[in-house]
C-alpha cells in the first residue's frame, strides 16, 4: 500500500500545506514564503532533481519571496496615512508650559488633562505658561514649539 510513494514529494507538499494554512489562519505574510519554496521544491523533486538542489532552490525562492513580501508591505505601509493613536494623538494638539522648557533639557506641558515631558522643536527655551502646540512625538516625549 505505501511502496510507490516518493516521501520527499510528499514531505514538501505537507510543508507547503502547513505553511500555507498556517499563513491563512494568521494573515501576517511571513509563511507564505514558505509555503511557495515547498510547493517548488515538491516540483523539483517530482522531476528527479538532486536532493541538495531541492533544499538550495527551496531556500533561495523562499529568500526571494520574502524579500518581496517585505517590500510589498513596505510599499502598502507608506501609502497609509499615519495613525493617530497613542501619543501620536497628540501631534498638532494645542497646550501650555507647566514646567519650564531650557534649550535642549526636557521641561513639562499640559495637553488636555494630561501632563507630558516635553522639549522644544528649535532647541529655543520655553517659558512656563507659553501656549505650544505638539509638532512630534519621540517615544514618550512630546516635541513642541511656541504658538
Amino acid at each position: 500500500m505505501l511502496e510507490g510513494i516518493d516521501w520527499g514529494i510528499l514531505l514538501w507538499l505537507l510543508a507547503g500545506i502547513l505553511s500555507a494554512v498556517g499563513e491563512l489562519l494568521t494573515g501576517t505574510f511571513f509563511l507564505i514564503p514558505f509555503a511557495i519554496g515547498a510547493f517548488v521544491a515538491a516540483g523539483l523533486v517530482m522531476v528527479g532533481v538532486d536532493p541538495i538542489w531541492v533544499v538550495a532552490v527551496f531556500l533561495v525562492v523562499t529568500l526571494l519571496v520574502l524579500i518581496l513580501v517585505i517590500r510589498f508591505g513596505r510599499r502598502a505601509r507608506a501609502d497609509q496615512p499615519a495613525t493617530r493613536e497613542g501619543a501620536n494623538r497628540y501631534v498638532d494638539a494645542r497646550g501650555f508650559v507647566t514646567g519650564e522648557i531650557a534649550g535642549r533639557e526636557a521641561g513639562r506641558v499640559r495637553v488636555g488633562a494630561e501632563s507630558w515631558r516635553a522639549v522644544s522643536s528649535t532647541g529655543e527655551p520655553i517659558p512656563s505658561d507659553a501656549a505650544v502646540r505638539v509638532v512630534a512625538v519621540r517615544g514618550n516625549t512630546l516635541v513642541v514649539e511656541l504658538e
